[in-house]
């Protein structure tokens, strides 16, 4: 479990305290752009993310001083405890569903889920031990165990550093490095991806026992290339990132073992119409690569010059397409209610002669789409 996400704490939680959960809470809906709550605001409830995005910025603003939450994360709970009025904005920056815990309903949300006043109390020990240990450092240096990437970017962006942020594996090897000048990313380099790409995949999980580290020194072997650019604003690199990142994950569970081996179905390429345009060169290029050798999503992470979240939604529509299908049967006891040999509700094609494979299951498209635990979740909070 993520330390501090609230969907990977309530998997521990009995149906009963779900319940309770949902009894002492409301779900609420806001458009981009509108406020949560303002400065001056009285503090009766706290929030925690079910989907979207939501920007925090102190009273007063200054520049880099806002902070991006997302789903999972808990916000305004800090005024919810005191009762003191708000001191700054909460403000959508996508389409945000949250669920709102009343202050008034604390007592008894403590007698029937102790355990979640704990993970509340844990959470905001954590804020407070990170803010500590990076705001009060020159140079920042620690663990991916205790710290999210979310965290340190937003550190570095608060501060206006310059220098470089190196990220580093168990064997103290260098993946990746990247340059930032006055809080804003110049340019990167994340493992073989470069620029942009590198960025966003320097967000998407997993990092394991990594280590990261920021210094206003240049190392010696790091050069500054054309390929490595990153432009853009620092926030909007982030809101993209956040959002690239929730919507890998939630592909992969849909695709549930992107280590079985793609193969193509069909001689020839056809890009379907209904899928994003900006898309099709990147499946160009996973179509070539297969066309040699079956492979899995996992290895074509690993030699296409495109982020994690690119490749798996290419890979969707090319499932939805049929143009690829799964190198091994999937067993008929993993889709309840299917016959041997049948998908339900789908037809299965066969494949092409002398291919001993069967049609991958279809990937519906991602806009709006649920993981199964928030889907589980929310169903058990508004029921």
């Amino acid at each position: 479990m993520v330390p501090g996400d609230f969907f990977g704490f309530c998997t521990s939680l009995q149906k009963a305290e779900l319940m309770a959960i949902g009894k002492f809470s409301c779900v609420k809906h806001y458009a981009e752009g509108e406020l949560v709550y303002s400065p001056g605001d009285e503090s009766n409830e706290f929030f925690i993310i079910n989907r979207g995005l939501v920007e925090i910025t102190p009273e007063p603003a200054l520049p880099g001083s806002s902070i991006v939450f997302c789903r999972g994360e808990i916000f305004g709970e800090t005024g919810a405890f005191t009762r003191m009025q708000r001191d700054q904005t909460a403000r959508a920056c996508a389409l945000l569903s949250v669920q709102c815990f009343a202050a008034k309903d604390f007592p008894e949300l403590l007698r029937s889920v102790p355990s979640f006043v704990l993970f509340l109390c844990e959470n905001m020990a954590r804020r407070l031990f990170q803010a500590r240990a990076t705001e009060g450092a020159c140079e920042l240096v620690g663990s991916l165990i205790n710290f999210d990437m979310i965290t340190i970017y937003q550190t570095i962006i608060r501060s206006m550093r310059t220098g470089a942020l190196l990220i580093k594996d168990e064997r103290g090897e260098t993946l990746g490095e990247f340059y930032f000048e006055n809080g804003t990313p110049r340019w990167g380099r994340f493992q073989h991806l470069l620029g942009k790409e590198a960025f966003w995949q320097l967000f998407i999980p997993p990092h394991n026992a990594w280590t990261f580290s920021f210094s206003r020194e240049l190392p010696l072997n790091a050069e500054w290339t054309e390929e490595k650019s990153i432009t853009g604003g620092a926030e909007q690199m982030l809101i993209e990132a956040i959002q690239m990142r929730d919507e890998f994950e939630s592909l992969r569970k849909e695709m549930r073992d992107d280590n079985v081996p793609l193969v193509r179905k069909e001689l020839n390429f056809v890009w379907p119409a209904g899928e994003p345009e900006v898309l099709r060169p990147l499946a160009e290029e996973i179509w070539q690569i297969v066309y040699s050798k079956p492979m899995s999503l996992v290895d074509l992470c690993a030699r296409c010059n495109a982020c994690a979240s690119k490749i798996y939604h290419a890979v969707a529509g090319m499932l939805r397409a049929d143009l690829f299908a799964s190198a091994t049967v999937e067993k008929a006891d993993d889709f309840p209610g299917a016959k041997s040999g049948k998908l339900p509700n789908e037809e299965c094609e066969p494949p092409s002669p002398g291919a001993s494979v069967t049609t991958a299951r279809k990937i519906q498209p991602t806009a709006g789409a649920q993981t199964a635990d928030q889907y589980q979740l929310e169903s058990t909070l508004t029921s």
